[in-house]
């Protein structure tokens, strides 16, 4: 399971990165840009071993070469896929799915239980990134195209699992698959260079709705600077931009601002430095966890209802963005009625802190029984650093000192059980946010930095997980969140501080239609090739 979570965040930091192709031109980008048999496209990011779901290609739902039993409609909603329907077990240990007797594989071969069974049961023993395997028990076949997934314990959020884990097939499977794939996608490979260009053409066997384009050519970035230098060349139909770049001006294309998930928030150690340590099961056996300052709820609140969010957008991500008040915002998990955060409040923040004892002191910085209000933030990504420093300014407002700190991911593991860092998470899968506050996940890997724990919290958790549906996973997360009287939300025990959602910004060629997108998640990109079907020249 520790595999299972240092991988995720591999895969995770991965999609953070925009890529892309050099600067030089290469056969690509002289090619003419403007035909309607063909796209280029500059978004996403090449897997680091290939085009293959066992290594985490593809797990947040959107493979391009291959498919899931489950996926997520346009609306989030869970729909088949590869299945036709399921039924769930009396003891809700045991899904049993019916498989479509329709599809191919792009090499011709017919996708059968055989390919279901050999793809979770390989998936469970690699550990695959980006998928929440560990209660699986086995796949087993009941016939050519009827399987059963067995599970040590009740768990409807499997439901999201069976969406990101996209199928390999038995028959053609390698060391090397991830370099020339069959899949049962929309697409096939054609080219892949590394590091340059993948070219891909449609599966003439895809058993969904058919791609209008002959030939897709994505552009791989190294930095920004060379996603700039394309985006004004016009060489792609469509390439991501950094929000820096919202006011680009070129000729014969318009930006499109895409919503998401993609939320920035600081998580704050809840308890005290008791001298206590991690212990062996975490990444970093022996750091220190506990932070006396910020383990008072006041503080934290305080810090919550200081920050002006819309403030911070406009001012920070150049308008980019919409106020983030969890780590879900508008998921069907989310629940509503924390929305209605008034922040931008320093004069309440100041009560807070005035009524809970925090007096100010002659250096301006706030003091209550000999502790100075003052603690570190730790970032990893430059591009976060305004955002930190935001976030300082705003505490020092209220009378506390927040000292703002850089360093890699190799830095800031072994700290962030006992100071405060700024994180970026946003998915599709609920268990995001079961992994970040469930007392079972206290310091397990990036997940529970801040050591929260809450009963009623855990309560919820466990009776959503152990519903019947998919919705009463929902219904039981949402109240996790918060019931009236305590929540993990900042209603609550506020472990967390969520500030935005960032925006996805993306130059698009005026005559090309892409209509309505997906919220995006953490990372953006290949989300956009779900609705491709649909995309159109005017």
């Amino acid at each position: 399971m520790k595999k299972l979570f240092r991988n995720i965040l591999l895969i995770t930091l991965m999609m953070f990165v925009v890529v892309g192709c050099s600067e030089k031109k290469n056969d690509v980008a002289e090619q003419p840009v403007q035909n309607k048999d063909e796209l280029v496209l500059g978004f996403g990011s090449e897997p680091e071993q290939g085009w293959d779901p066992i290594h985490g290609s593809g797990h947040y739902g959107t493979a391009i070469f291959q498919t899931a039993l489950f996926k997520r409609d346009i609306d989030l909603n869970i729909v088949p896929d590869l299945a036709k329907e399921y039924k769930l077990s009396d003891d809700k240990k045991v899904y049993e799915i019916t498989l479509r007797d329709d599809v191919k594989w792009s090499d011709g071969e017919a996708f059968t239980a055989d390919d279901v069974v050999f793809t979770y049961n390989l998936a469970k023993e690699e550990s695959t990134p980006g998928v929440n395997l560990t209660r699986l028990v086995e796949a087993k076949k009941v016939d050519d195209y009827t399987v059963q997934i067995v599970l040590n314990e009740p768990d409807i959020s499997f439901m999201s699992s069976m969406c990101s884990l996209s199928m390999v097939p038995q028959h053609a499977y390698s060391e090397d698959y991830g370099k020339n794939p069959i899949g049962t996608g929309p697409f096939k490979l054609v080219e892949w260079k590394v590091g340059q260009q993948l070219i891909v053409e449609p599966n003439e066997y895809y058993y969904g709705d058919k791609v209008p384009f002959k030939k897709i050519t994505f552009l791989f970035f190294k930095d920004d600077d060379s996603v700039l230098a394309t985006a004004k060349a016009g060489e792609c139909d469509i390439v991501r931009i950094p929000y820096t770049a919202k006011d680009i001006k070129v000729d014969g294309f318009h930006v499109e601002s895409i919503k998401t998930i993609d939320n920035r928030g600081i998580s704050l150690p809840v308890v005290k430095n008791e001298g206590k340590v991690t212990d062996d099961t975490t990444m970093a056996p022996g750091s220190p966890i506990g932070n006396d300052v910020t383990a008072n709820i006041e503080i934290r609140k305080a810090l919550n209802i200081a920050m002006d969010r819309e403030e911070l957008i406009n001012s920070v991500l150049n308008g980019e963005g919409t106020k983030a008040n969890s780590v879900a915002d508008e998921m069907p998990w989310y629940n509503a009625e924390t929305k209605d955060l008034a922040d931008g409040d320093i004069e309440g923040a100041n009560k807070l802190l005035d009524d809970a004892g925090w007096v100010v002191g002659a250096d301006g910085i706030r003091e209550k029984d000999g502790l100075k209000a003052k603690f570190d933030l730790l970032y990893s990504y430059k591009d976060r650093e305004n955002i930190a420093l935001y976030f300082a300014d705003k505490a020092k407002q209220i009378g506390i000192e927040v000292n703002l700190v850089y360093g890699d991911w190799d830095f800031v593991t072994p700290k962030m059980f006992s100071n405060a860092v700024l994180f970026g998470w946003g998915g599709y899968d609920p268990l995001e946010m079961y992994y970040n506050y469930s007392s079972k996940f206290k310091g397990f890997e990036y997940y529970n930095a801040n050591y929260y724990g809450n009963e009623k919290v855990d309560e919820y958790f466990e009776k959503g997980l152990s519903s019947d549906s998919i919705e009463g996973l929902y219904e039981n997360f949402k109240l996790a969140q918060w019931d009236g009287e305590t929540g993990l939300s900042w209603k609550g025990d506020c472990p967390w501080i969520w500030l935005v959602n960032e925006n996805h910004l993306y130059l698009v060629r005026d005559n090309l239609e892409i209509g309505r997108q997906k919220i995006q998640p953490h990372g953006g990109g290949w989300p956009m090739l779900d609705t491709i079907a649909n995309w159109t020249w005017k």
